[in-house]
């Protein structure tokens, strides 16, 4: 499923209008802060219900604004010609999702319908940032077609809060069913982390070569805070374990929530050695390999949004990035004025210019 057309409304700086986006690559061409990365984000949030590059939609509608929407015309049957409407709006700091005149509550519900991997900047911290970044990357990796492993999320991270609520407030005769309940979750979340990873890390690790042109050996290594998969009562038994340092702490320190990932080279910690151009490589690896696992298990095909990724990349390795992207559904390109991009171009490429939120210009 594709984008046929986008309609903005007072959705940060881009000017209200409808754009024709039906076209398998689409480009969109234009200098720094004029409205490239915005467009990419309205993309986004029609896929997901919610912004990858804010957690807040107050910052959402254009300033001065207290509303905004962007609706989208999307291809459900190319061949029958038969197409889905779907709109997010946010109006007095309420969002409302509408897809084909059905308000959906659970933006869970929209994760199949259109499937979507971003590759953008602030990617780099899946790799050099904090542990959080690297369980959010592949929890997002299992949620793209997996709506259960989302609800097993939600659960467990419901139980932490009530556990770290009952530490702070020594209410120790709720600890046990808690403990429970944690360990139950937390051994399944743990299971697929562990499943994920093995299936990722070999894919990654060809991608890097192909792309990097490296014959050197890059891993994923997964490092659960409960080591060996253990059986539920072990599980429990090292929650009781710490739960004197629980309490004094008032939060729980071991579970999922403490997993680590550990990027290997040749068997060394490959971030500590590793220049800022070749972790930024890295992490444009990590969002090819996320769509792959995605194509794979899914059986589908993604919408890429890919903004300004190549562009610290050298001619060669954009060509290898290029030839190794899986196949989409369709893709967004940005660009600046001055890149080479029409020799990415294909007959069917469909071309913008954008210069203070004007989307405009488009040329086949």
């Amino acid at each position: 499923m594709g984008f046929r057309s986008i309609r903005v409304y007072n959705y940060r700086n881009l000017r209200n209008a409808e754009i024709d986006v039906d076209a398998p690559e689409v480009f969109l061409v234009g200098e720094n802060g004029q409205g490239k990365s915005n467009f990419l984000e309205a993309l986004y949030v029609l896929c997901y219900g919610s912004s990858f590059r804010t957690r807040s939609d107050a910052l959402l509608p254009r300033h001065g604004a207290g509303e905004c929407a962007v609706s989208a015309r999307l291809v459900e049957d190319a061949d029958h010609d038969q197409s889905v409407a779907r709109t997010v709006s946010w109006r007095d700091g309420k969002k409302q999702i509408i897809v084909d005149g059905n308000e959906i509550s659970d933006r869970k519900d929209m994760i199949r319908s259109v499937p979507c991997i971003v590759f953008c900047h602030d990617d780099i911290q899946f790799v050099r940032g904090a542990p959080d970044m690297q369980r959010y990357f592949f929890d997002q990796t299992l949620s793209l077609d997996d709506p259960v492993f989302i609800d097993t999320l939600r659960t467990y991270r419901k139980i932490l809060r009530l556990r770290n609520s009952a530490l702070k407030e020594y209410r120790s005769d709720l600890l046990p069913v808690y403990n429970q309940q944690l360990a139950e979750t937390g051994i399944e979340i743990q299971r697929r982390r562990r499943e994920a990873v093995a299936a990722f890390s070999q894919t990654f690790c060809e991608l890097y070569r192909g792309i990097s042109g490296s014959r050197d050996d890059m891993l994923i290594e997964y490092r659960p805070s409960w080591k060996k998969d253990p059986p539920l009562d072990r599980a429990i038994a090292i929650l009781e374990e710490r739960q004197e340092n629980d309490v004094s702490l008032g939060t729980t320190t071991s579970g999922p929530h403490r997993d680590r990932f550990r990027f290997s080279m040749n068997g060394s910690d490959y971030i500590e050695t590793a220049s800022t151009g070749q972790l930024r490589l890295t992490s444009l690896v990590l969002r090819v390999a996320q769509a792959r696992f995605f194509s794979d298990r899914a059986g589908r095909r993604p919408v890429l949004l890919l903004d300004d990724v190549m562009l610290e990349l050298d001619p060669l390795r954009r060509a290898r990035f290029l030839a190794v992207l899986p196949a989409y559904d369709q893709a967004f390109f940005t660009f600046l004025p001055d890149e080479q991009f029409n020799s990415y171009r294909k007959d069917a490429t469909l071309v913008y210019r954008v210069t203070e939120g004007v989307i405009d210009g488009e040329s086949r």
